[in-house]
């Protein structure tokens, strides 16, 4: 229907433009990845339709079987965002047509009670078959098989032995891009230093012309180098997003070289573009001095992880554990920014970390606590030689580890509490010493 007659039927809907081209770009990458359960995966377009065909005879064993393989991959997919329907049946068309109108299984009895739809015909082909109340698969095998191709042509014959196997189909690949690749070899060995640079850059010019002529970018380089007594080193360098500036990628090269020793007398230098992405185009705003800007970013923690090693550049994590002191922990900021594109907090973290203090104590020290109440909230605080009076106290909020957990239970009753001058503490009181003196601890501060 036009655009102004949806948006008149669901204003509340989010309408997108249709891109057909970046779609199949994102459909060619899902097919590499279903490569790690089947060597053979195709796509197949029908009716404006896509979907990624796989076949996986011999490979089922190897993931415990047909259901197990469909799960992994139904898995895998949601894991990158989308909601797969995955069937298995013994020929192309039984497969889609199992995958596209929900039945479990791939059965001949199944198979006729599809609609005609399920044939993989163009809709001018099910308009026709309409007309004649041709509505299943079945109603139409009980024609006569010798009248479909003057009526209806030959596609519908084709697509019916197809789907039963009566007629072979054959399966386009997607093959897999080639690694880009560049090699020198020396007549004679070279052992200084800046001769192996000047070749290293001759070879990443060479590389880079040839991903960009696939609109891509690195997005990881190996560069290999072998010697007299045929000695092999290997040295690889990482990016946070793919990239085609060769003197980014040649500086992040230099610096590991400078911190990784290198053969000498070198006969072979070899680099390999191992890992390459479409490249990311941004569009600069009129003010784009405003904000930073990622890229920049991604370029100094490139630097930095090359000079210092990637698991020395980190970003803290929310981790999905309840005890405070183990949620969080530590990832190679290279990883974030490459992932999400920036190395700010998603909205959810944030949410999250305002209910929490941004001074987290290693080890929750024990305080002095008076309470109006038993089992109240507190009302004084004494700590570090010092007492405050509580004006303030929200809570309680109960945190506590599983009942299956054997070790390190922990059972707490946590409080925000504000004080006369201002400050504010995340106190909590351990309530499997309830009733001890030293039941209350003092966890973290908020700044």
């Amino acid at each position: 229907m036009p655009l102004a007659e949806a948006q008149a039927l669901r204003e509340s809907a989010a309408f997108l433009s249709n891109a057909p081209d970046a779609d199949l770009l994102e459909l060619q990458a899902l097919a590499c990845l279903c490569q790690r359960y089947s060597p053979i995966v195709g796509i197949e377009t029908v009716c404006d339709t896509h979907c990624l065909l796989l076949d996986i005879a011999g490979c089922t064993h190897l993931f415990g079987g047909e259901s197990g393989l469909s799960r992994l991959l139904v898995i895998d997919l949601a894991e990158r965002g989308y909601f797969a329907h995955v069937a298995t049946a013994n020929t192309i068309g039984a497969a889609w047509a199992i995958a596209k109108f929900g039945h479990r299984t791939g059965s001949d009895r199944r198979l006729r009670s599809l609609p005609v739809e399920a044939l993989r015909i163009s809709d001018k082909l099910v308009s026709q078959l309409r007309e004649f109340d041709l509505q299943t698969i079945g109603q139409l095998q009980a024609l006569p098989r010798d009248t479909l191709p003057s009526r209806f042509g030959a596609v519908l014959t084709e697509r019916l032995d197809q789907m039963f196997g009566h007629r072979p189909e054959l399966l386009v690949l997607v093959a897999r891009p080639e690694p880009v690749f560049a090699r020198w070899d020396a007549e004679h060995p070279i052992c200084h230093p800046e001769a192996v640079r000047h070749v290293v850059s001759e070879l990443l010019a060479e590389v880079v012309d040839a991903v960009k002529a696939r609109s891509e970018g690195i997005l990881n380089l190996t560069l290999s180098f072998r010697n007299e007594a045929a000695q092999s080193v290997s040295i690889e360098a990482g990016l946070t997003r793919p990239s085609d500036s060769v003197g980014h990628i040649m500086n992040l090269l230099r610096l590991k070289l400078e911190t990784q020793p290198v053969p000498e007398w070198l006969i072979s230098i070899e680099l390999t573009a191992s890992v390459t992405a479409p490249l990311q185009i941004r569009q600069h705003g009129l003010f784009d001095h405003d904000g930073p800007d990622a890229g920049h970013v991604g370029r100094l923690v490139d630097r930095l992880s090359a000079r210092l090693g990637r698991d020395a550049v980190v970003r803290p994590e929310l981790l999905p554990e309840a005890v405070p002191e183990q949620a969080v922990g530590y990832c190679p900021l290279a990883e974030s920014v490459r992932n999400t594109g920036a190395t700010d907090a998603t909205t959810n973290e944030w949410c999250i970390a305002t209910a929490r203090p941004l001074r987290l104590l290693r080890t929750p020290e024990p305080v002095s606590v008076v309470c109006d109440v038993s089992n109240g909230p507190p009302v004084r605080l004494h700590w570090n030689r010092r007492l405050y009076l509580l004006i303030h106290a929200t809570g309680p909020e109960r945190i506590s580890t599983a009942w299956w957990q054997e070790t390190g239970s922990v059972h707490r009753d946590y409080y925000q509490v504000e004080t006369q001058s201002g400050s504010r503490f995340w106190l909590f009181r351990d309530t499997q010493q309830s009733g001890s003196e030293n039941s209350w601890y003092l966890h973290g501060v908020f700044e």
